[in-house]
């Protein structure tokens, strides 16, 4: 019984972290010894956030390429439409979150 109790549970933590692209949908890659370098995502809370740490979700890092640490992908509807990443020097650019508000502003407009 506990063993079908687990399986569920993973089952389900699954499913709703391969839906962290639907919509409009801002996430960070991060890992937790760079929490210093990432960004606030609660500026963006009408849209669906996420920030995702290496150690935890490494299959998503694989499957979209994440190289540098951290990334921030914006989503629309699971296609990439804006991607940043910290390069070698760990850390986003100054201007990371006019950037996204920007991409948010553009998509929100191309919406209606």
């Amino acid at each position: 019984m506990k063993h079908v109790i687990i399986i569920i549970g993973l089952l389900f933590t699954s499913l709703s972290f391969s839906q962290y692209k639907e919509d409009i949908s801002v996430v960070q890659f991060s890992a937790k010894f760079l929490i210093d370098k990432q960004i606030s995502l609660k500026k963006f809370k009408e849209f669906n956030t996420h920030t995702l740490f290496i150690s935890e979700h490494g299959k998503f890092f694989k499957e979209e390429k994440v190289e540098y640490l951290p990334t921030i992908i914006i989503y629309n509807n699971g296609d990439v439409v804006f991607r940043i990443d910290g390069g070698l020097s760990l850390e986003l650019p100054e201007d990371t979150i006019k950037q996204i508000q920007r991409q948010l502003t553009e998509l929100q407009s191309n919406k209606f």
